[in-house]
C-alpha cells in the first residue's frame, strides 16, 4: 500500500528528469555556438548565415546537425599534429550529442 502512495511522486520525478534530458537552445546549444561557431557565423563575417540568436539559428537546425555529425563543421582550424592549442573551436563529441538531441527534439528554444 505504501508503494501506491509513492507512485504519483515517482511519476513527477521521472517526468522532471525526462524534461531535463531535452536539450534547449538557450541552455545547451547557444554556449556551444558561442564558443565554436559565431566567430564566423555572425553578420559581416565569412559564413553565409548568422547563429547569433535563436531566430537566426532555428531555420538551420537540420543542416547544423548534418554538418556537425559528419564533422564538416567547424572546419579544421588547427593542425593538431603540431601540438596542443587552447580552445581551437573544435566540437567535442558531447557538443555534437547535445546538438543532435536538440534538433531531434524539434530544436526548442527554452
Amino acid at each position: 500500500m505504501r508503494m501506491c502512495a509513492l507512485l504519483p511522486f515517482l511519476a513527477v520525478i521521472a517526468a522532471s528528469a525526462q524534461s531535463r534530458a531535452v536539450a534547449t537552445y538557450n541552455r545547451d546549444v547557444q554556449p556551444i555556438l558561442q564558443r565554436a561557431c559565431v566567430a564566423c557565423h555572425s553578420p559581416g563575417q565569412v559564413a553565409p548565415m548568422s547563429f547569433t540568436s535563436y531566430e537566426n539559428t532555428r531555420p538551420w537546425a537540420v543542416q547544423i546537425k548534418a554538418v556537425v555529425t559528419h564533422k564538416k563543421m567547424p572546419p579544421g582550424v588547427v593542425e593538431r599534429h603540431y601540438g596542443l592549442f587552447g580552445d581551437d573551436g573544435a566540437l567535442h563529441q558531447q557538443d555534437i550529442v547535445i546538438i543532435v538531441q536538440w534538433v531531434d527534439a524539434g530544436a526548442p528554444e527554452k
